[in-house]
């Protein structure tokens, strides 16, 4: 068995060699002597502004340009203190425990039914209802309770109407007393 190696080869797109090889073939004199007459052909002016502005040209693209303060900042972090202690474990500043956390009431609607008889029917105030029908929005969900239609909701401490919820099959609207007294609503 004869084994012939095989030369190693160059591979013929060294572009360092290339470069090489196309600097040696420039005519620098004949280069040097074009730009020469060029130069000379411009008018005084313009050679003065060109041999000011080419400098400056170079130095303004060499310096680095400060960071600006309109660039977007990482977000900082805020430390939260969080009371990991179970309500059912809390005990307020006279002594005793919280009371406890309030009780969803439940009504079914029948036959017949209009929000006003369902809030008679429970001790809730009418008042409450005429702000709840303020803010009632679109879809009409207080207006428009069916039989079968579940109605929660929560009262605060003083027995006042806090939270109601209307459900029907596919969504449900919320009614909630806010700080000022009056009622918002969610979806």
């Amino acid at each position: 068995m004869n084994h012939r190696r095989r030369k190693k080869t160059k591979p013929e797109s060294d572009l360092i060699e290339r470069c090489q090889q196309r600097l040696s073939a420039i005519n620098w004199s004949s280069l040097l002597a074009r730009v020469q007459h060029e130069w000379r052909a411009m008018p005084t002016k313009h050679r003065l502004w060109l041999t000011i502005l080419t400098p400056v040209v170079i130095l303004i693209a060499l310096v680095p340009v400060p960071k600006s303060d309109n660039e977007p900042q990482p977000p900082q972090q805020t430390q939260v203190d969080v009371n990991s202690i179970g309500l059912s474990r809390q005990i307020s500043d006279d002594g005793r425990s919280p009371q406890a956390p309030k009780v969803w009431h439940q009504y079914i609607v029948k036959q017949g039914d209009t929000l006003a008889a369902v809030f008679r029917e429970n001790d809730l105030s009418l008042a409450d209802l005429h702000e709840l029908v303020k803010v009632e929005g679109a879809g009409k969900p207080l207006s428009r309770i069916k039989k079968g239609q579940l109605i929660r909701y929560k009262l605060t401490d003083k027995q006042q109407l806090d939270i109601l919820q209307l459900e029907k099959s596919d969504k449900s609207v919320m009614f909630f007393r806010m700080a000022d007294g009056s009622f918002g609503r969610s979806e």
